[in-house]
C-alpha cells in the first residue's frame, strides 16, 4: 500500500468567498488534490492523504472538512505517488 487517501469536501470560510484562487493555493499547499471548486457555494472536493485531513480544519480558509470517503492506494510502478514499487 502506498497511502491512505480521503475524498474530501471543504467548505471556504465566508472571508475567502472573493478570493477562491487563494483558498486553492493554500488547499493545494496543504496536499489536497482539487478535482471541483464552486465558487458560488465556496465549496471545494478533491483528495487528501488521510493523515493530513485534521490539517486541513486548522487552515485560515477552511469553514468545515467533511470526509466523504477513505480507502487505500496503491499506485502502479512509475507512478508519481508509488512508495514501494509494487
Amino acid at each position: 500500500m502506498d497511502a491512505i487517501v480521503s475524498e474530501v469536501v471543504v467548505t471556504l470560510d465566508k472571508r475567502w468567498e472573493n478570493d477562491l484562487d487563494g483558498a486553492l493555493r493554500m488547499l493545494k499547499d496543504a496536499g489536497v488534490e482539487v478535482w471541483a471548486a464552486d465558487d458560488d457555494r465556496s465549496v471545494v472536493e478533491g483528495a487528501v492523504e488521510q493523515h493530513r485531513v485534521h490539517d486541513l480544519h486548522k487552515l485560515d480558509c477552511v469553514e468545515y472538512v467533511r470526509t466523504v470517503f477513505t480507502y487505500h492506494a496503491d499506485y502502479p510502478p512509475g507512478h508519481a505517488r508509488d512508495r514501494n514499487g509494487r
